[in-house]
């Protein structure tokens, strides 16, 4: 396990979207397939201060979180279905079975087009003697340990930011370090690597991971991330200990504060992972060996179907199941929040009240989208094993 202190101040409460009119309730929006409207929003009362109480900003703290999660949901919803219709267009499905709304519209058209691409794929093993590799650059997302602090700070009224202990757990703690970095060092490349290439190997790679990726040195071009020892100074992510605070630090494990109530700390894990940044990564597909010539077409189709959405999806599937890990914490604290608001005020009470239920609906969306990535996943990996 290791730890991180930040030393930056604690800085304002990020603001949110207002789409509420007269009432200072908070609930979720939708978005239309091309990606208008708003998600999550907090009215102007609810984004206003409650007091400056342990218990004032506890409520304070659980509604910016519901609405960064409600946001999140909708706009992982509104990337997926897009991802979808990019996938369903390059293998030729009908526009009018691309059109959708909603959770329930998402599972209809990426349904509709996973029905296809395994359909395709056995056409394509049906008529030829192929064989069918992926090979991918895996995507990863990442939250960020300081504003993880500082939502502590904000939430709990005796928390200093600067005192605030962040663990990584399950992962190690990595970022720029200005200074000697021990471990290894892991720079962006396109060409050639010293050491292990993480991400896609056009050559020979010694290891591969579990998704397809290369994972050990590449004898060729590697495209992804080369990691060598750290030899003091590193120029790009260090990995495994900096001699002074890492700059930007994030964890790839679980964050985890040392020392905040379990309703800050469900509205801060919600909140960093609403913010969390994700590199999408890289998919694509190779198919060698005895192509019926007439199949050529469908195989390309293929290709740029995985090249177009699936790389996409599968990057999707990594942000919203983390999302779902952490508004499943703030999902059942939610409906207690109400009672915790009445000791703050009438108004506190109305935006607790409509935040539970708002939490609700997005848990709905994000569980939705959660099953429709996993099962678009498990096609390709299929389609990749069966040979």
């Amino acid at each position: 396990m290791r730890s991180h202190r930040p030393l930056l101040a604690l800085v304002a409460l990020l603001a949110m979207p207002t789409l509420l009119t007269g009432c200072a309730a908070l609930r979720p929006g939708r978005r239309d397939s091309a990606g208008g409207g708003g998600g999550g929003a907090v009215g102007g009362q609810c984004r206003g201060d409650f007091g400056t109480n342990n218990a004032a900003q506890k409520i304070e703290a659980f509604l910016i979180a519901a609405g960064d999660f409600s946001d999140a949901a909708i706009s992982v919803q509104n990337d997926l279905l897009a991802a979808c219709q990019r996938m369903g267009r390059a293998l030729g499905v009908a526009e009018a079975d691309l059109v959708g709304d909603g959770p329930e519209g998402v599972r209809a058209v990426c349904t509709t087009v996973n029905e296809r691409f395994r359909a395709e794929m056995q056409a394509i093993r049906g008529a030829s003697r192929v064989q069918v590799t992926i090979e991918s650059r895996p995507p990863h997302c990442e939250v960020s340990m300081d504003a993880y602090a500082r939502c502590a700070a904000d939430c709990e009224a005796r928390v200093d930011p600067g005192s605030v202990e962040i663990q990584c757990e399950g992962g190690e703690i990595r970022g720029r370090c200005n200074a000697e970095c021990t471990g290894s060092c892991a720079a962006d490349v396109r060409g050639e690597c010293s050491g292990t290439c993480e991400g896609i190997c056009d050559g020979r790679c010694s290891q591969t991971g579990p998704d397809g990726s290369c994972a050990g040195r590449c004898e060729g071009t590697c495209e992804g991330q080369c990691v060598v020892r750290a030899q003091a100074s590193c120029q790009g992510e260090c990995r495994g200990g900096c001699s002074i605070e890492y700059e930007e630090p994030y964890c790839t494990g679980e964050v985890r504060p040392a020392s905040v109530s379990a309703r800050c700390r469900a509205s801060c894990e919600a909140r960093v992972e609403a913010h969390a940044r994700c590199d999408p990564g890289e998919t694509r597909m190779n198919v060698s060996g005895g192509i019926d010539p007439a199949m050529q077409p469908r195989v390309d189709a293929v290709q740029n179907a995985v090249r177009e959405g699936l790389s996409a999806i599968l990057a999707l599937r990594t942000r919203v199941e983390r999302l779902e890990r952490s508004g499943r914490q703030i999902a059942r604290l939610a409906p207690d929040l109400p009672n915790a608001a009445a000791t703050v005020g009438i108004g506190a009470v109305a935006c607790a009240t409509a935040a539970a239920g708002a939490v609700a609906d997005s848990m709905a969306s994000v569980s939705v989208s959660v099953e429709v990535s996993v099962s678009i996943s498990a096609s390709a990996s299929a389609s990749a094993s069966a040979q």
